[in-house]
């Protein structure tokens, strides 16, 4: 496996420490006096991978053309991916407000270019490469929580915290337990070949087809039976092969801190448990070329779904973990999930996985997209790694 490190971001240390690493080895020192970075000048020759560590967690990634947009918790940026290092830095400072949280937990670019950003706590922000407009429940949103954004024809269907937003343009319409989600904690949307709406909750999945809703949870076949003994809260998801990160978003990706703050008093429900392996606890969704659905629990494996029977895949199947933070489909039909043990991918046959020993900066994957140079991308809880070649047999 051969590996290429190069400086990739030069950012701020007040946003983020970013260093470039080799695979397997100690984070290298800086190099005395190095020269200006030529945004014009091509990558050096293509290897199996480039890993970049930033020290913050890479929960979004969306592709713009050549432009890699990269959401953290504590600001967002733009990567030109044809330079070695030509970047732009997006902070509520920065964007004079134009951004009301650090933390960004999606990133979705529509047909015309606009950048629908998802955000902790300051709601949902467009950003058309000139200006900013955020929308908040003062406009009709749900919630200022966003997890989740599809686009289908003029309108975005946004998971929130409150249920699902759909936005046509001007306004607001709002979707609740009272219209038949299951819980209005909504972290993940899917749209089928059939036009249907499949929305991952904490409680489970709902299918909604525009009129009837109905709903699956584990005792439907969702998710794997979970082992007794849970993850405890003050487990290090850097380290920990089973993290326990609960849907609460960090004291870094708020301006409150982490005891007492407005999210966490937001999200307190008895009833709700957040920590720990729950079959009903959907974080991210996905369509197969074959229209199956496949959802993603938290620490109970990947469930797929063909309309009639559900097949559930975890570590002993060949996930790399029981933890799924992200599913994406690629151009083959493959499907790619995000786990706490790396990232792994299913022909349809069986289930392969990059870690840290194949060259992955971090086992915790979270974001997932792919260019159209044959380069896959993986965001992870401390970096960037991008892998280019051929796929091992």
């Amino acid at each position: 496996m051969a590996y290429r490190t190069f400086i990739l971001f030069t950012v701020l240390a007040a946003l983020l420490s970013l260093t470039p690493i080799a695979c397997n080895s100690k984070p290298m020192p800086p190099a005395q006096n190095p020269p200006d970075p030529q945004p014009s000048a091509p990558l050096p020759k293509e290897e199996d991978w480039t890993n970049f560590t930033t020290g913050a967690n890479i929960k979004a990634m969306a592709l713009e053309g050549d432009h890699l947009w990269l959401g953290l918790p504590n600001g967002m940026i733009r990567y030109d991916t044809r330079t070695p290092d030509n970047h732009e830095v997006f902070t509520p400072d920065s964007t004079q407000g134009g951004l009301m949280s650090k933390g960004i937990y999606t990133i979705a670019v529509d047909k015309n270019g606009t950048k629908w950003i998802g955000t902790y706590g300051g709601g949902l922000t467009l950003y058309d490469g000139k200006t900013w407009k955020t929308y908040t429940v003062a406009d009709g949103l749900g919630d200022q929580w966003i997890y989740d954004i599809v686009f289908v024809g003029d309108k975005a269907w946004i998971a929130t915290w409150k249920g699902v937003s759909v936005f046509d343009g001007k306004r607001f319409k709002n979707y609740t337990e009272k219209d038949g989600l299951l819980d209005k904690w909504v972290y993940a949307i899917a749209l089928d070949h059939d036009q249907v709406f499949w929305f991952g909750t904490e409680s489970g999945v709902n299918r909604f087809d525009g009129k009837t809703w109905s709903g699956y949870t584990h005792k439907d076949g969702l998710g794997a039976e979970v082992e007794p003994a849970a993850p405890t809260p003050e487990a290090d998801p850097a380290t920990s092969s089973e993290p326990a990160v609960s849907a609460l978003p960090s004291s870094e990706e708020t301006d409150y801190g982490a005891l007492g703050s407005p999210s966490m008093r937001h999200h307190a429900d008895p009833s709700k448990k957040n920590i720990g392996s729950n079959p009903n606890f959907v974080i991210t969704a996905a369509v197969g070329h074959d229209n199956a659905k496949w959802f993603g629990t938290w620490g109970a494996g990947l469930s797929r779904f063909d309309g009639t029977a559900w097949t559930t895949f975890t570590k002993k199947d060949g996930l790399g973990g029981n933890f799924i933070h992200i599913l994406v489909v690629d151009a083959n039909g493959w499907v790619w999930a995000g786990t706490n043990g790396g990232v792994s991918w299913y022909d349809g046959t069986r289930w392969r996985n990059f870690s840290k020993d194949d060259g992955l900066v971090d086992n915790n994957v979270f974001s997932i997209v792919f260019d159209d140079k044959g380069g896959r991308w993986f965001g992870t809880w401390q970096g960037l790694s991008r892998h280019h070649g051929k796929l091992p047999s």
